[in-house]
């Protein structure tokens, strides 16, 4: 439980002058790789992955990452068009309704898919506390950037 507190605390440390900055461009890029750095090693903590283990898990980890945001980045870009048009059509607005429904059902296919090859080394307890885990980190990022909005330390 210390090591969860003190990388959390490192993380939030690191992160909030980040966030103050308000980076830009490369800045933005290079604190993203920083947060998922952060990320992995909270999750390999949090499921008590072995060393054997790690690089198996942050390789594949990885890969369903990048897979996941492509869904959700071009559903993001239809979302945004959609915003920023000020006379969109019924028929606009129902094609990305459809494409936000269609990106969350490959999201689970895609969470699916990875958890039958996680499965090949990682215990269902480990694949449970990785959900879970996942769950936590969101949560802290969310909490962070509403107290960055507000104003609040």
């Amino acid at each position: 439980m210390k090591k969860i507190t003190l990388l959390l605390l490192l993380l939030f440390a690191v992160l909030t002058p980040a966030f103050a900055q308000g980076g830009k461009g490369k800045d933005r890029e290079a604190m993203r790789r920083e947060i998922h750095e952060y990320k992995l090693k909270f999750l390999a903590q949090e499921m008590d992955l072995k060393e054997d283990q790690q690089k198996k898990f942050f390789d594949l980890y990885n890969q369903m990452t990048a897979e996941r945001v492509k869904v959700f980045k071009e559903t993001k870009a239809l979302e945004k068009k959609l915003s920023e048009s000020a006379d969109a059509s019924e028929a606009e607005y129902e094609a990305v309704s459809s494409a936000i429904t269609e990106a969350k059902e490959k999201d689970a296919e895609i969470e699916k898919r990875y958890d039958r090859q996680f499965a090949q080394f990682l215990t269902s307890k480990q694949i449970f506390k990785m959900k879970a885990a996942e769950e936590k980190f969101r949560n802290k990022m969310h909490e962070m950037r509403h107290k960055k909005r507000h104003g609040r330390k």
